[in-house]
């Protein structure tokens, strides 16, 4: 990037590799981002990447401006895309459960993007990725890659994605991406690419009369009757994503798959609460207030207290690590406690491990909020839908057991009144989902509190420190036959001091590890709640549902 090199390190961005289309860099904390170039107006990108905020979208950090030249940082998915994943991971088939949850996520993303009249524009495997937390993400927009100054070397969207429409000159719209989402789910299926062939003459055929291998009969109805409506040559018969999202087998998906998220996010708070008691115990025990030997003593302490931090994540490796530490504090060896510590600290994969885990609990908070939220509208649209005289007039009979029925079995014709009842309920429906967009909310700004508190707990255990008061240590030692009594009592309080504020560092950050564990269940605690409030909902929807299909 030239002269930006230098605006990036200022930011606080250090570069790690540098590729053909891309530039990946890191911050002091060690968190990696792609850092694209851009010849927008700056004004332009603001404007979209205000509306791109959404648990399955990459996040979009900032702008860098220099010298009116874009540079854009962007969430780096150390998880790969799906391309890569259903060539390297899964060189078996992908379950059920699996191909149905990222569906789901897209069509979520997917949804938040329409609903904005915002068009993804390149939707294929590429551009599907994963976070190191396996959290699925829309990425690449085709916007960002027009904007980008390697728009001109960048591929175009593969031909085996493009909606006949498109190869016969209509423009892209909503239901254009329809179809690239069902050459998606199709790929997740087969593993391949829905329209193949030896010549580009032979795919374009293949798109227009919508010809391609059917799935076998070991996936279910419901993902069969997913694949021929998304890939429906006539844009007019394809559902919209709100209409995917409405279909029973989806609504039911999201209901179990945030019942399940939940419980496993208490069981990770159980990690949070462990390594509060781990510090405490060595705050109280042993450590770092009862063992003597001054400096010596206080950095054996802090290995001791790097090693339960790993416990949770490393198991029988962290202990042998707090026992290095214990050892060190109590020999009292001053060259062998700070190069021990000083090889700890300086591994920030400590931080990163604890990162990590509050980076899972936010996306997996947030997924679950919006996956409830969404339950919310299908249901809302669902109830208004089965009073709509325009939908009973072709039903003998409507309730909303026709309506999930008709849905599932994908009856054309009701997107279009689908998106009017949703713009028509916008209030009714925000009220709904006004919960879970708030516990969203609130695990967001409780968890980034925590993140402020690990990097300054890790800063207070930082090796210069260290080194500093193994100088003092040395300098008192060669001076002490020297000095007089007084003079060693001022040595004692010294060390006293560093020890002293160290256990007030353990302390303080048990105690805001303890908050932040409380602050999260009671989020929890609201996220169950309204689960167990739609739990007749999706019961009464699930019963009414077999007896339509077995009628």
């Amino acid at each position: 990037m030239g002269s930006s090199q230098s605006v990036l390190q200022a930011k606080g961005y250090e570069l790690v590799r540098k590729q053909e289309k891309m530039m990946l860099v890191k911050n002091k904390d060690g968190d990696q981002f792609v850092i694209k170039k851009l010849r927008a107006k700056k004004d332009n990108v603001s404007n979209f990447l205000q509306q791109l905020d959404h648990p399955h979208i990459v996040h979009h950090k900032e702008i860098i401006e220099d010298h009116g030249c874009l540079s854009l940082v962007v969430e780096h998915c150390e998880g790969g895309d799906l391309a890569e994943l259903t060539k390297l991971k899964f060189k078996g088939k992908l379950t059920f459960s699996e191909i149905l949850d990222w569906i789901v996520k897209i069509c979520m993303a997917l949804k938040h993007l329409h609903d904005q009249q915002i068009l993804h524009k390149n939707l294929q495997p590429e551009t599907i990725f994963f976070t190191a937390c396996g959290t699925i993400r829309l990425g690449e927009f085709g916007a960002i890659r027009e904007w980008s100054t390697e728009a001109q070397r960048a591929e175009t969207k593969s031909l085996s994605y493009v909606a006949p429409e498109n190869l016969n000159g209509r423009p892209f719209d909503e239901k254009s991406e329809i179809w690239s989402l069902g050459c998606v789910i199709y790929e997740m299926c087969m593993l391949k690419c829905a329209f193949t062939g030896r010549s580009t003459v032979d795919i374009i055929a293949k798109i227009l009369n919508s010809s391609y291998e059917a799935l076998p009969e070991t996936f279910s109805e419901d993902l069969h009757q997913l694949v021929k409506d998304t890939l429906q040559t006539d844009p007019a018969n394809r559902p919209s994503v709100s209409e995917i999202l409405m279909r029973p087998f989806i609504i039911n998906h999201l209901y179990e798959k945030s019942t399940q998220t939940t419980e496993e996010l208490y069981e990770r708070l159980k990690v949070l609460e462990e390594l509060a008691n781990g510090l405490e115990r060595v705050h109280f025990n042993t450590t770092v207030g009862s063992l003597t030997g001054g400096v010596v003593g206080l950095a054996g302490g802090i290995t001791s207290i790097v090693g339960l931090i790993l416990t949770p994540f490393t198991l029988g490796a962290s202990l042998i690590v707090t026992g290095v530490g214990i050892g060190v504090a109590v020999a009292g060896g001053v060259a062998a406690g700070a190069s021990n510590v000083t090889k700890m600290v300086n591994e920030r994969s400590d931080r990163q491990k604890i990162k990590m885990l509050i980076t899972e609990l936010q996306e997996k908070i947030t997924s679950t909020s919006s996956c409830i939220r969404n339950i919310h509208i299908a249901i809302e649209t669902q109830k208004v839908l089965s009073k709509s005289k325009s939908w009973s007039s072709e039903e003998s009979e409507t309730d909303w057991a026709n309506v999930g029925a008709r849905l599932g079995r994908g009856l054309g014709g009701i997107s279009e009144l689908v998106r009017l009842i949703q713009v028509g309920n916008v209030g009714r429906i925000a009220a709904q989902t006004a919960r879970a967009v708030r516990v969203a909310e609130a695990a967001t700004g409780v968890l980034t509190g925590l993140f402020v508190a690990v990097d300054i707990f890790f800063i207070a255990l930082d090796a210069k420190e260290i080194h500093k008061l193994r100088k003092d240590y040395a300098s008192i030692a060669t001076q002490r036959e020297s000095e007089n009594a007084a003079t060693n009592g001022d040595n004692s309080e010294h060390n006293n001091a560093g020890n002293q504020k160290l256990q007030s560092e353990i302390m303080k950050f048990a105690k805001k590890i303890k908050e932040t564990k409380e602050e999260l269940k009671k989020i929890l605690d609201e996220l169950k709640d309204e689960l167990e409030k739609l739990e007749p909902e999706i019961q009464t929807q699930i019963t009414r549902n077999m007896r339509v299909n077995n009628a």
